[in-house]
């Protein structure tokens, strides 16, 4: 861990002086920070991209959903969207459990990419309030999402009421297969023929 280095300021006049040369080191020290926080995520973007299997980039085409990603970490966020996108998907994002609530009463999804721990409110309160709390119709596929993998935590996620569980960091093959096995919600696919009518 960085530390700021001790003032001698027996050099310095004022304490202005030494108000300044302490914001200087502490905005060295920032720097250093940002900059080793954005080479690890150039890191795991490289490493997401690496070595991807076989996909079919038109699968959104073939295999329409309405996704929404339920994700706080903008690290995780960018890996995700680049996956979706290299699929043919749109997704939108809410960063915590509430934004997910919020936005199902905006609109209906599909397929909610939940991440179990996320402030405010988590993937797992989120899912409860919404097996709860909206229409049959409405209710779209939940698929949880953590970086900590424990025994009996597939178990856990299914009894609250998800519907399958990926690990991170994420893997296409593992997002394919999940997304395969989601399907449109009667909600969704009555509001995509409104909108249709209404151009027509």
């Amino acid at each position: 861990m960085e530390k700021i280095e001790e003032v001698n300021t027996e050099t310095l006049t004022s304490t202005t002086e030494v108000q300044q040369e302490v914001g200087q080191q502490v905005s060295g020290i920032v720097q250093a920070q940002n900059d080793e926080a954005h080479q690890a995520e150039r890191i795991q973007m490289r490493n997401a991209m690496h070595n991807l299997p076989d996909f079919d980039v038109q699968m959104a085409r073939r295999h329409p959903l309405r996704i929404l990603l339920a994700e706080d970490s903008l690290v995780n966020i960018k890996i995700a969207l680049w996956f979706l996108r290299k699929l043919g998907y749109h997704a939108d994002v809410a960063f915590n459990g509430i934004e997910v609530i919020d936005a199902l009463k905006r609109r209906s999804y599909d397929a909610i990419l939940m991440d179990a721990e996320m402030p405010e409110m988590d993937g797992r309160q989120a899912t409860m309030l919404i097996r709860k709390e909206f229409a049959k119709d409405q209710q779209p596929t939940i698929i949880a999402m953590t970086a900590n993998v424990q025994h009996g935590d597939r178990e856990e996620y299914l009894s609250l009421g998800m519907n399958d569980y990926i690990t991170k960091p994420l893997k296409m093959e593992d997002l394919i297969r999940a997304l395969s096995a989601s399907k449109p919600t009667p909600a969704s696919i009555m509001e995509e023929v409104q909108k249709i009518r209404k151009v027509a």
